[in-house]
């Protein structure tokens, strides 16, 4: 990118009143054939944990590093850079650090969107982390940039994919332009959704419940060797950006497991049989994507929340904010960004995981609008 787009980091993301341990691992899903890649044994599922740390417990530490060797370089391949800036890549948390002793926290689960990867929203999650809750975040094989396993193997991106994904790409892209940033009804933009989903993204569509395997092996993982330290007494909350945001949307609505959710900027892909959505919800949106999430304000019966970013981009909301050009990322300062999108979180799950009774009424913004649809 060019000298005058180049972005920082942020300087300071840890918020709450704790420190942030980390800690990678990965399973094998048995019996479940992997698809993709070289189409041989099961599919594997990558997992980096976010947790709550005393501060003292981190005194001394060296901070642990956010990319794999083979993960930045993926990462410079795909993202065109010729180097990762030394203030991304180590992030403020730590390895090897144990829990607070005797403390409980609620779990979130979160996802990254489609060809991003596990660490793409650190900063998010470590804040999240420091102000009370551990997070998993789950990489999906060979729909990643790169994911790394316990076992010294890891994947890179299975390209085929590129062309699996639509069913006639210049067409495709004509008709989800057809569907965005015009003023519609509700229920007109899911209307042109299903229709566009149907017939020129099936297999995104058919990836939806493939991911929400990923993340209930991940779950069925996280509460066997983390469970002392989970307070579930509320249920588990869902993130994700993108397709992970969209699979945030699916958990909630059948999953019993899952009791709230956000969405950061997914479409709402994916079949969805009649049954009523019974649980909070924020729907995060850049401007123009706003028609492809108008599924989240019908059928439900929960408290449901619309986050507006204008100059904003789908990018934009994860890290790569910090570090790739406005164009892919929006125009939005970076820092606002950030810190509006760890109120929304702490916030909504402070709401309804702890229990708190606190207003969800949104930080002041001349970019940014807060609404409760129902």
């Amino acid at each position: 990118m060019a000298k005058e787009e180049k972005k920082k980091c942020p300087k300071k993301y840890i918020f709450g009143e704790y420190a942030v341990g980390t800690e990678c691992f990965s399973i094998v899903d048995e019996g479940r054939a992997e698809i993709l890649g070289d189409a041989e044994g099961d599919r594997k599922i990558a997992v980096r944990m976010y947790y709550p740390v005393e501060k003292g417990a981190v005194e001394g530490k060296e901070r642990a590093p956010i990319f794999s060797e083979q993960k930045a370089a993926a990462i410079k391949k795909e993202y065109r850079m010729k180097e990762i800036p030394e203030d991304m890549a180590y992030a403020d948390y730590y390895e090897g650090v144990p829990f607070p002793e005797g403390e409980k926290f609620p779990l979130i689960m979160f996802s990254m969107g489609y060809y991003s990867y596990v660490e793409s929203n650190t900063w998010l999650l470590c804040a999240l982390a420091s102000y009370g809750y551990i997070v998993a975040s789950v990489g999906h094989a060979y729909e990643a940039v790169e994911n790394d396993y316990e076992d010294g193997s890891f994947d890179l991106y299975d390209r085929k994919i590129n062309k699996m994904q639509f069913n006639g790409k210049f067409r495709a892209i004509l008709a989800e332009k057809g569907i965005m940033g015009k003023n519609r009804s509700h229920e007109e933009s899911l209307e042109m959704l299903e229709a566009f989903q149907d017939k020129y993204v099936p297999y995104i569509k058919g990836r939806v419940p493939e991911w929400e395997k990923d993340i209930l092996k991940a779950l069925e993982a996280v509460k066997e060797r983390y469970g002392e330290h989970i307070d579930a007494a509320s249920g588990i909350g869902a993130s994700g950006h993108s397709l992970g945001g969209c699979l945030a949307y699916y958990l909630c609505r059948y999953n019993d497991e899952f009791a709230c959710g956000i969405n950061m900027d997914g479409g709402l892909f994916g079949d969805y049989p009649e049954k009523t959505m019974e649980k909070p919800f924020c729907q995060i949106s850049c401007y123009e994507n706003i028609n492809l999430t108008t599924r989240a304000f019908l059928n439900t019966n929960a408290d449901t929340y619309q986050v507006v970013f204008r100059n904003m981009k789908h990018m934009g909301f994860t890290d790569a904010k910090f570090y790739i050009a406005p164009v892919l990322s929006g125009k939005l300062d970076s820092d606002e960004v950030l810190r509006h999108l760890i109120y929304i979180h702490v916030r909504f799950f402070d709401k309804y995981l702890k229990g708190l009774d606190l207003p969800f009424n949104g930080m002041k913004s001349d970019h940014i609008k807060y609404r409760k649809i129902h």
